[in-house]
């Protein structure tokens, strides 16, 4: 996972060191010189997604803990320091996609709750409350044996592109991809 802010550039997976040093699967690094930055949160599993809006990086994965703070898949971060919000909506499975726009933050994923609300693999959640918002184009997958996802998210204006494995979105028929 990457997420670019100004001259730093935010790093997300499986791994525990970079560069020699050690890093829970989440660092930052000089996108110019490539050096390592001293920020240096942790989280207790992978990191599959990275967000930026203003100055909090939004983390989306597969954790329970973020910065020692539980976090069940989803956690905020501010961009400077490193140290985990208190926004905490948590999902009940992997988020895999995440985008932060405006005042809010899509998340696609295997999840079926969020927030604790139900949400099957896509939803939305407020930037700065941590409410899901009301947004909620369900996905599906029939005749599979196993749960829809949302692997990929993009947004443009208004419109927020979707990919995964699903064949529904939202009651409509897509083939793994939707607008």
């Amino acid at each position: 996972a990457l997420a670019l802010n100004g001259a730093t550039l935010y790093l997300g997976g499986k791994f525990t060191s970079i560069a020699g040093q050690p890093r829970s699967r989440i660092a930052a690094v000089d996108a110019i010189t490539g050096l390592l930055e001293k920020w240096n949160p942790t989280a207790s599993y992978t990191v599959r997604t990275l967000g930026l809006y203003g100055s909090t990086i939004f983390a989306g994965g597969e954790f329970t803990t973020f910065g020692g703070v539980t976090r069940a898949n989803l956690a905020a971060l501010d961009a400077t320091t490193g140290r985990v919000t208190s926004w905490n909506p948590g999902a009940n499975d992997n988020v895999d996609a995440l985008v932060a726009m405006g005042n809010v933050v899509y998340v696609g994923g295997s999840f079926t709750q969020l927030g604790g609300q139900s949400r099957d693999g896509i939803g939305s959640i407020d930037a700065t409350t941590a409410t899901v918002t009301s947004w909620y184009p369900s996905v599906s997958r029939s005749g599979y044996g196993y749960d829809a996802s949302v692997g990929a998210l993009a947004v443009a204006g208004e419109t927020v592109f979707v990919s995964g494995a699903f064949d529904s979105i939202g009651g409509e028929s897509r083939g793994g991809i939707a607008a």
